[in-house]
């Protein structure tokens, strides 16, 4: 994977978006793309996503593995509001549920190319290598937008979703009261689109965390493996 930073200063300075333009390209292999769906108002999901933020140090972090985790609002009403959660995020571990026949919507649920993985509960370390080489995917984020460009001719989804890192909630009430809990890999912003060989997103420039990380994927419009990533730090 290639990684190129082209020093352009952006209008957009005073966002938690980078202030300078950047690009990110792949002309390899997919990586193994993790989505855990968690929430802070879960008693189980710290341990879950303590497995995820060991990823961190993986040697194949972006271009092996691309973790990320989406917090989901249904506990919300439960003794605790997660901050990171959203009901985009809740509807979109429905949407997988749905779409991989897996055995249900709850925390913490994790997929692995777009399948229910279990592997969890029974202290399974998290499965990750890359798939069959494809055309090359680029990202380029200027100010608040993000252009994905594909060498191949396939009409596809385009996924892409902004990562902040290292951050902690002191949890006052609810199932995890007086824990402090520790994040990595939190989607602040996601969106996903179909088309063809070029796609444009806007993104959010008032994210709850200033985002450290971004990941783009390709999958098939019915779902299934990623076609191709590309994933990278984000200067700041």
């Amino acid at each position: 994977m290639r990684i190129a930073l082209l020093l352009l200063l952006s209008v957009s300075m005073g966002t938690t978006l980078p202030a300078l333009a950047q690009s990110f390209e792949n002309s390899g292999s997919p990586a193994t793309v993790v989505e855990l769906f968690t929430s802070e108002g879960c008693s189980s999901c710290p341990s879950a996503e303590a497995v995820l933020n060991q990823l961190k140090e993986s040697d194949g972090l972006w271009t092996q593995v691309i973790p990320m985790a989406f917090h989901v609002d249904y506990w919300n009403d439960i003794g605790w509001p997660d901050r990171f959660s959203k009901p985009d995020f809740s509807q979109r571990q429905r949407q997988k549920v749905s779409q991989s026949s897996a055995s249900g919507v709850y925390t913490p649920g994790w997929f692995i190319n777009d399948q229910e993985w279990r592997g969890f509960f029974a202290r399974q370390s998290v499965p990750y290598a890359n798939g069959p080489a494809a055309s090359v995917l680029k990202a380029s984020v200027n100010g608040n937008t993000l252009r994905v460009d594909y060498a191949g001719n396939e009409r596809l989804n385009a996924n892409f979703a902004l990562l902040a890192m290292g951050l902690t909630t002191e949890v006052k009430r609810g199932e995890n009261r007086g824990k402090t809990l520790e994040h990595e890999f939190v989607v602040v912003d996601f969106d996903a689109k179909a088309g063809q060989r070029h796609w444009q997103f806007v993104l959010d420039e008032d994210t709850i965390e200033t985002p450290s990380a971004i990941a783009v994927w390709l999958t098939p419009q019915g779902g299934g493996d990623p076609i191709q990533t590309v994933a990278g730090w984000l200067e700041p």
